[in-house]
């Protein structure tokens, strides 16, 4: 068993018995941190899958680096759905839509209701296991007929998962754009993480760290394009109802966060990857890589913790260290799996220049 697999599933031990030991003393902050990394953890394997579609569709040199990790964590799925199952059981503890008390006076309870909430989770986690299973049973390099079904069906999903898992926090706000928002935190995500792992492999050239720089690039610029267009549509209008969302994230420290995220998560490695330079370098390009994974889980703790009572501990790194590390475990076994078994460079460049 290789070092990162071990100290994957050391730090996944580690994380949960800091959570175990959490639950007995305040098991209310545990539940929060747990949802607000579940958030950024799923968005992985489901980012990935988006990203495999597109490149169903489009084909491209990139792929030939990023497809092998990209499906490394649609393998991830499973454990995720799995780590599902607390926020699910301990849903009143979360929602205050599923307290009766609280949602009397809702005038959306048809829809944010425990029953109707399950049936949809049934509904996301069946589409979900599905396409993983279709991923990763269909041959590397076999076609996909159906990619843009399959694209179309999990950007609905994934959409309506966010209001109902993350966004129905606070029942009483609603954004259109909420949803593909969370997208594109999921589609950077993703494409930070194998790129990351494309580079560290060892198998990529210049050109195809180019193309994944360039994909990054512009992977930034939606996902700054949909978080700024929210917050200058709310305060443009400065309606009561609106506002109230954003008051928390910039209150009390977390508006330190925002900017921080904005930078680090946008101005930052945009400035860096312009510069062609970079896109080339490995170490260039896995240094931005690292600065994007690290700024979308601040990015979700921000969307999550101050929306929620008691707001941020530090349960919330325990949790995310306790998924990640079973994440990356499964990650780097898969992984490992496939690099084991690659066709030799000079297949791969064969593969590259006949998608790209």
């Amino acid at each position: 068993m290789s070092r990162p697999l071990l100290a994957a599933i050391g730090a996944a031990l580690a994380g949960a018995v800091v959570c175990a030991a959490g639950a007995l003393v305040d098991p209310q902050a545990v539940l929060r941190g747990w949802l607000a990394s579940f958030a950024f953890w799923i968005g992985l394997p489901l980012g990935a899958m988006m990203l495999l579609f597109a490149h169903d569709l489009t084909g491209g040199r990139w792929g030939a680096a990023a497809v092998p990790p990209l499906r490394a964590m649609v393998a991830m799925l499973p454990l995720m759905l799995l780590l599902l199952v607390p926020v699910l059981v301990l849903l009143p503890e979360l929602y205050p839509w599923a307290q009766a008390a609280d949602a009397a006076h809702l005038k959306n309870r048809f829809y944010l209701n425990a029953p109707f909430f399950y049936a949809r989770a049934a509904v996301y986690v069946l589409v979900w296991l599905g396409m993983a299973l279709a991923v990763l049973l269909r041959p590397e390099r076999g076609r996909n007929p159906l990619a843009a079904l399959e694209l179309i069906l999990l950007g609905l999903t994934v959409t309506f998962a966010s209001f109902d898992w993350f966004m129905s926090i606070e029942p009483e706000w609603g954004s259109s754009i909420y949803g593909m928002m969370i997208v594109g935190g999921q589609l950077l995500g993703a494409l930070a993480l194998a790129t990351l792992a494309a580079v560290l492999s060892g198998r990529t050239d210049a050109e195809q760290r180019h193309d994944l720089g360039s994909l990054l690039t512009a992977a930034i610029l939606l996902w700054f394009y949909l978080s700024i267009m929210q917050f200058l549509i709310v305060w443009q209008e400065n309606l009561p109802s609106e506002i109230t969302w954003y008051i928390p994230r910039f209150s009390d420290g977390w508006g330190w966060v925002a900017a921080l995220g904005a930078l680090a998560q946008g101005a930052l490695p945009f400035a860096a990857l312009i510069w062609w330079p970079v896109k080339r370098s490995r170490g260039g390009l896995a240094a931005v890589c690292l600065l994007l994974l690290a700024a979308h889980l601040l990015e979700c703790w921000w969307l999550i913790l101050p929306g929620l009572a008691g707001g941020f501990t530090w349960f919330a790194p325990a949790a995310a260290l306790a998924m990640g590390g079973g994440c990356m475990a499964v990650f780097l076994w898969r992984h490992a799996a496939h690099v084991g078994q690659a066709t030799p460079a000079a297949g791969l460049l064969a593969e590259g220049i006949r998608h790209g």
